[in-house]
């Protein structure tokens, strides 16, 4: 029996799933398996960063995750008793300035909940055989639970199935690997420590590091190095309970063991993300040392960043070429993290006396400099990620002069940078900017300055619809109040906030892409290049 799909996911973990939601709500029903089974609760990462949480609120999920979590709002290091330092993650421009601590299959859970909403169906106890790529499908070879063989013709295979990825491997795409030699255990256990339960705890100690966590349910998480590539296969309460006593002041009594885990570090970073009709996406793509929690969340904006593109290729609305920016843009980002997270590893887990008085000094002096610790905060929470070198992205600003309304100090987000939230009013009220973009499609935003004209306003409006040609959605942003005819779309900013957070000195356009990173902005209203920007994106009205 030969079956037909358009999109075929493999692996429908944090990856997938976005993905498949992703797609979803485009319009596009992916088919997704798993060789897993729908009850398995994997609980390795448990962080979800301010990038993150944003991605969930746009697709409606980030307040469910928050009540489901535990949020944390520092990161604490210590040398046994000693305080070394400590990180303020709130020090990130997001409307959800935190860290979420969350078990994975509890993300996982809310994933599979809204991808089922959309129409999506998981298929588990479903494995990829082998593959053969054509000139315009993936003919996909499946094994099921049952024994049952079924071959699969696909537009698009995706590979999601994380760092023993079957899809990579069938299609021998190669990866460079690398072998840290640094053995760690996981564990949740409940524990009486009197330590405040909004932030992480690290200790290190001379054999190693310890670093606590809080849990929902009153549980700690516990993930201890241990001091060779070694550790044991499954981690029992004695294996934390001794790390515990030997690296840190607090009561090793440790007790009711939820779930354990161990390995070893290793990473590797596959040398392309996309081979013709096969894309690879998160640990299928690349892993690395959870040191740092960037494993789970790069996964899920790789899926992000994936998902508008393949669906205008699916539904015809844009050309094939369109995907080779998906590996242009993620591939420098996630080679960043590899090398960051081994770097933080070697650095957080060296144990000679050198290394250990250089991680002192370092940690002392970074707890002083509030500059370092926001800079660090915006990488934690991965608002660093830009696509400034993106073919995708232009602008066309020339920084006008500022009027005395303006904040001079904010130039506005560059063309391949992270919009930024505020908000505005309408007629029901207050609204935050990233609720208004949260439609599917791309979001034309015409700040309109001091121009209150509604005959003006309305021009505006129209000839940016003709613009967009039927990509997305206009909104208008007018430092006035609204007026009496006021068209739909049309919003207020009286304080001037919207204007200054944009660096918008005179009527400006932004042009904000589906995964809410800035494709085109300028500095006048001349809408030329909004059409210029979505014939370089190779769509179709």
């Amino acid at each position: 029996m030969t079956t037909k799909a358009d999109v075929l996911i493999v692996g429908a973990g944090p990856t997938g799933l976005v993905l498949a939601i992703d797609l979803a709500r485009r319009g596009v029903i992916p088919r997704i398996i798993d060789a897993g089974s729908a009850d398995h609760r994997e609980s390795r990462a448990v962080s979800i960063v301010a990038r993150s949480l944003e991605m969930l609120d746009d697709l409606g999920l980030a307040q469910a995750a928050i009540e489901r979590g535990v949020p944390l709002h520092t990161l604490n290091f210590y040398q046994g008793t000693t305080a070394l330092a400590e990180m303020d993650v709130t020090a990130v421009d997001s409307p959800f300035p935190l860290d979420l601590c969350i078990p994975q299959w509890q993300t996982v859970a809310l994933l599979r909940e809204r991808a089922e909403e959309l129409g999506v169906t998981i298929e588990w106890g479903t494995r990829l055989v082998g593959q053969q790529a054509g000139e315009h499908s993936v003919s996909v070879e499946l094994g099921h639970e049952d024994g049952r063989g079924e071959r699969c013709e696909t537009g698009w295979l995706i590979g999601a199935d994380g760092a023993h990825s079957a899809v990579r491997e069938t299609a021998g795409i190669t990866r460079e690997r690398a072998d840290l030699k640094r053995g760690f255990i996981l564990g949740d256990v409940a524990v009486d420590w009197p330590l405040t339960r909004d932030r992480f705890h690290v200790y290190f100690g001379k054999s190693g590091l310890v670093a606590v966590f809080p849990m929902i349910g009153g549980y700690w998480r516990i993930l201890a190095s241990t001091p060779d590539d070694r550790p044991p296969q499954s981690p029992g309460l004695d294996d934390f309970a001794a790390h515990v006593a030997e690296r840190t002041p607090l009561d090793a009594g440790v007790r009711d063991l939820q779930w354990s885990s161990s390995f070893v570090a290793r990473e590797s970073l596959a040398d392309r993300l996309r081979q013709n009709r096969i894309l690879l996406a998160g640990d299928a793509a690349h892993s690395h040392s959870p040191v740092g929690g960037q494993g789970m969340n790069t996964g899920m904006q790789d899926a992000y960043n994936l998902g508008w593109k393949l669906a205008l290729v699916v539904t015809g609305r844009a050309e094939e070429p369109l995907l080779d920016s998906y590996e242009a843009e993620r591939w420098p980002v996630v080679k960043a993290v590899v090398e960051a997270t081994s770097a933080t590893t070697k650095a957080a887990t060296g144990s000679t006396l050198v290394a250990r008085r250089a991680r002192r000094h370092a940690l002392r002096l970074f707890g002083r400099l509030n500059p370092v610790q926001q800079r660090l905060s915006n990488a934690f929470g991965e608002h660093l990620v830009h696509y400034r070198d993106s073919d995708l992205v232009f602008e066309r600003w020339h920084g006008s002069q500022a009027r005395a309304w303006s904040d001079v100090a904010c130039t506005g987000p560059e063309a391949g940078e992270l919009v930024r939230d505020v908000y505005v009013e309408n007629r029901e009220g207050p609204v935050a900017l990233r609720h208004i973009l949260r439609t599917p499609g791309h979001h034309l935003v015409l700040f309109a300055a001091d121009t209150t004209d509604s005959a003006t306003l309305a021009a505006w409006h129209a000839s940016a619809h003709e613009a967009m040609a039927g990509h997305g959605e206009v909104h208008v942003i007018t430092r006035g109040h609204l007026p009496h005819d006021s068209l739909d779309g049309v919003f207020a900013d009286l304080r001037s906030e919207a204007h200054n957070r944009y660096g918008v000195r005179r009527p400006s356009l932004y042009l904000i892409r589906p995964d809410k990173y800035v494709g085109f902005r300028g500095d006048s209203v001349d809408f030329a290049p909004v059409s210029d920007y979505f014939r370089a994106l190779g769509a179709r009205a």
